[in-house]
């Protein structure tokens, strides 16, 4: 570019007509430039009439929001005052050339930048407006009276307070709060305020969301998105003005739950004010064991929810607990009663304690029972839940086994209010070698998990989540703990596990002592993204089994320098943690290792030297993000111990051959067995190669794609059972992308068990 220049000026010492054409070249960046300055004069001027609207209803504005505004709309124009000076200052062509050359910031690039900024003073501009503007409105009046709802039998105790909530929804009242303590049933008012709401009030949205401890915008912002179906932006800035834009003309009802210290709800990109504005609701409930955390959020209106009376409560129990079990001695009625006395009144306790009693069937089971209760009562621990973590405790020591004790505490590692796929809960399980060894292949082991899971929710120590990818809510896919049953079971694990899920943790936890002995940490889902030399110092001395970090999506390369040295780690998921291109070559250290899971990463090859980790029974690379990955023929072969291995990209473009083929001759050739195999495939020949693989190699999850312009699918059909049948047998999952696809035969044998999807390409 230097030497471009020096021609240029050469020929203007020369004065040379020639001059011109050297210069036409160039004159597409400044012709950018005064298109980009322009653009971002009349935006400024929008924004300052935007302005002079805002001071004209509200001449001397109280909120800080409105303050603040004002004060980065004059920064804003003062930024954009000197931008265009120096545009405007090398009008002569020569000088302008000469400054697109010379300056570190090209005038164009920098205009682009202000202009995004004072878009998005306009949109937050464009809501204090009509802050200043909304006057107190009447809602439509409600399409039935909640009195005319009918209720299931279990949630009939909630009854007065769902009606007040759902009162709330046709007054003036733009807030309402609802608290009481933890497992008083306030999460349940607000499902039911969610399910009944299409029945009482029209709203285009209604968002029923966590907020649970150490909430972060970016947490609340990652919820959001997911019920509205939103895409992903790359700051929080950009994710408010998106939701801002998709909710601003629209009718919306937020329930926020569990919420322990006041939010900025503006910051996450939710409209305000809330209450009747131009045509549209805006309605918030708030949930929390705080009376004053509500105050805070802004609720004049509160709901405080009680405990249940003796009545109601022995209601409640009788139903949870069974009349056979009740009835089934003269003696148990009254020790029942007894029993339901000790949860106090609490939703919560009285329905897992009630199934916890269901199987007990004489007189001397419940009385041990209440004994049990009763000591545990007088040596619990004070503070808030006081009350209910030794009812969490006798219901954990009253499940079935050890192994389901385990299981039940694994759930424990996901953050607060999460819910949690079923699948990704079974997945865990069976890498943490919580289940049962003597399974004869995945599928056995897959539905032994499943049945647990079922003991889990009849004792109503899990709960259903909700499927937000799917807009189910709930779902009987995913599980969540309560808030207070997970205290309890982090209680139960204290010294043993360090887990810090979902917190907003910026760097890894710097106390020693947490690290020391902990045999099971999980930091998934935060946003770790450095590793001070005082947090290396920390890790240094930890020696952990199990380590969870899923869903740090920028985790520093410090971090994996420390995992290194973890050498009794036997699972390890690391999905989605940023890691692009090349292979973290630290995890080749890890021999002990048993479960890896590097899936939704950006990973463009797999080393040999991963081969070193001989006791590898699980290996996931699900949707990574380029289209193909390098697999060294010969790894998976070495890899004597592996059962379970799934490799899929996140492209739905043609796989090159040298992604598929190494793996699948290496299977050929070393006659290698795989309880479980996923992969992407582009023709049916290699599900034929696969078949024959069989049973040695279980092809259980298959994404085809492009399939050479075929029209009919045979796969799964009966009549080609002798090319397909080995595949038949074992496929649990089948995904087709193709556009020219217009058939899938498949007969009701092969059908049983496994689930597909299609999508064009």
């Amino acid at each position: 570019m230097e030497l471009q220049l020096a021609a240029v000026l050469a020929s203007l010492a020369l004065g040379g007509a020639v001059v011109v054409l050297v210069f036409g070249k160039w004159w597409q960046p400044l012709a950018d430039a005064d298109r980009r300055v322009k653009e971002l004069a009349d935006a400024v001027e929008a924004l300052l009439q935007l302005r002079s609207e805002l001071l004209r209803e509200e001449p001397a504005p109280e909120s800080d929001q409105a303050r603040a505004w004002l004060r980065r709309v004059q920064e804003a124009q003062n930024e954009v005052a000197s931008l265009k000076a120096r545009h405007d200052g090398g009008q002569l062509y020569v000088f302008r050339l000469v400054q697109y050359f010379l300056s570190t910031g090209p005038v164009a690039g920098l205009a682009e930048q202000q202009l995004k900024a004072v878009r998005a003073l306009r949109e937050q501009g464009a809501a204090l407006l009509e802050t200043a503007l909304a006057t107190p409105q009447a809602p439509p009046p409600l399409l039935r009276q909640p009195e005319e709802l009918e209720l299931q039998p279990e949630t009939r105790s909630a009854r007065p307070y769902l009606n007040e909530a759902l009162r709330f929804l046709g007054d003036c009242d733009a807030s309402l709060g609802v608290w009481g303590a933890g497992g008083v049933g306030k999460t349940t008012v607000l499902k039911l305020v969610r399910e009944a709401c299409g029945l009482v009030a029209p709203f285009d949205h209604v968002l029923l969301i966590a907020g649970s401890r150490d909430c972060t915008v970016a947490k609340l912002q990652r919820e959001v998105i997911a019920v509205l179906g939103l895409r992903d932006a790359p700051t929080e800035q950009a994710q408010a003005a998106g939701i801002l834009s998709f909710l601003r003309d629209k009718s919306f009802l937020l329930l926020l739950d569990g919420v322990w210290e006041r939010l900025d709800l503006e910051r996450v990109g939710i409209p305000q004010p809330f209450g009747m504005v131009a045509g549209r609701v805006r309605k918030v409930v708030i949930a929390s064991r705080s009376e004053a955390i509500c105050a805070d959020m802004g609720c004049r209106k509160k709901i405080k929810m009680e405990c249940l009376n003796e009545e109601d409560a022995w209601s409640l129990f009788e139903a949870n607990a069974g009349d056979e079990a009740i009835h089934r001695h003269p003696q148990i009625p009254a020790l029942a009663k007894q029993v339901a006395a000790e949860c106090k009144g609490l939703p919560l306790a009285l329905v897992t304690v009630g199934r916890a009693m269901s199987s007990k069937r004489s007189p001397e089971e419940w009385a041990d029972a209440l004994d049990a209760l009763k000591k545990s009562q007088l040596s619990s621990a004070s503070g808030t839940d006081k009350n209910t973590h030794p009812l969490v405790k006798f219901c954990y020591d009253n499940l079935e086994s050890d192994m389901v004790r385990e299981c039940f505490l694994a759930c424990a590692l996901w953050p607060e209010d999460h819910s949690i796929s079923k699948d990704e809960l079974v997945q865990c399980w069976i890498g943490l070698g919580l289940l049962p060894a003597e399974f004869a292949d995945v599928d056995e082991a897959h539905r032994f998990a499943r049945s647990v899971l079922s003991v889990l929710e009849t004792a109503r120590m899990v709960e259903q989540g909700d499927n937000h990818r799917y807009n189910m809510f709930p779902s009987d896919t995913h599980v969540r703990l309560h808030d207070v049953v997970r205290d309890a079971a982090l209680r139960f694990t204290a010294g043993k596990w360090l887990v810090r899920a979902g917190e907003g943790l910026r760097e890894p936890p710097r106390e020693e002592a947490l690290w020391r002995d902990a045999r099971r940490v999980s930091l998934m889902h935060n946003s770790i993204e450095d590793a001070p030399a005082k947090a290396g110092s920390a890790l240094s001395e930890a020696q952990p089994e199990t380590l969870l970090l899923q869903g740090n999506r920028a985790l520093p390369r410090r971090m994996l320098q420390a995992i290194q040295h973890f050498t009794r780690l036997t699972y390890l998921d690391m999905e989605e943690t940023g890691i692009v291109d090349v292979f973290p070559m630290e995890i080749c250290c890890l021999v002990n290792l048993e479960y890896l899971n590097l899936s939704r990463n950006r990973i463009l090859s797999l080393p040999m030297e991963l081969s070193n980790l001989s006791r590898l029974k699980y290996l996931y690379l699900r949707d990574n993000y380029y289209i193909q990955i390098t697999i060294p023929p010969g790894l998976i072969s070495r890899l004597g111990k592996l059962q379970v291995l799934e490799l899929f990209t996140a492209s739905i473009v043609s796989i090159a051959d040298d992604y598929i083929a190494p793996v699948i001759d290496d299977l050929e050739s070393s006659g290698a067995r795989l309880g479980a195999l996923g992969l992407w495939l582009d023709n049916t020949r290699d599900v034929a190669r696969l078949a024959r693989l069989a049973p040695g190699v279980r092809a259980r999850s298959l994404h085809l794609r492009n399939l050479d312009g075929a029209r009919s699918l045979p796969v799964l059909s009966a009549q080609h059972a002798a090319e397909f049948g080995g595949v038949q047998e074992s496929i649990r999952e089948l995904s087709v992308y193709s556009a020219d696809v217009e058939e899938i035969v498949a007969d009701a044998r092969a059908r049983r068990g496994w689930r597909w999807s299609s999508s064009g390409s």
